[in-house]
């Protein structure tokens, strides 16, 4: 996870399965967070408007950011890959970070690697 980033957070509607969504699970995603969507999907609140921003992110975009709810976030959170974390580009997160004015990720952000013992957030944050 980046923690100077944030934008992919602040740019997008956070949409996922309705089941994942639950204060009973220790996994699950706090009721509070959530709006419904459809009958099938929710949403995390913030992120159902023309300037998203969902309710767990905290801090200061491009400086310091953390998701509040990390171990109980939405599949479609865990899914989200930076561009060349994996050695390749991803469009839709370059073009968050361009509408907050930072630049797009490339292979040299990742050259030194994240250090993840996936069990914890990345403490290694691409420089913004």
């Amino acid at each position: 996870m980046c923690l100077t980033c944030g934008t992919y957070c602040a740019y997008y509607r956070v949409t996922f399965y309705w089941r994942e969504r639950s204060d009973y699970l220790s996994d699950g995603v706090p009721d509070g967070l959530c709006e419904d969507f459809n009958e099938f999907r929710c949403v995390m609140k913030g992120t159902n408007q023309s300037n998203p921003r969902c309710v767990a992110l905290l801090g200061t975009i491009g400086k310091h950011v953390f998701c509040k709810i990390y171990w109980r976030r939405p599949s479609i959170c865990r899914e989200i890959v930076p561009s060349y974390k994996k050695g390749y580009p991803e469009i839709k997160w370059d073009k968050a970070r361009l509408a907050y004015g930072l630049p797009p990720l490339t292979a040299e952000t990742w050259k030194y690697g994240p250090l993840n013992d996936n069990t914890s957030p990345d403490t290694y944050s691409p420089a913004a």
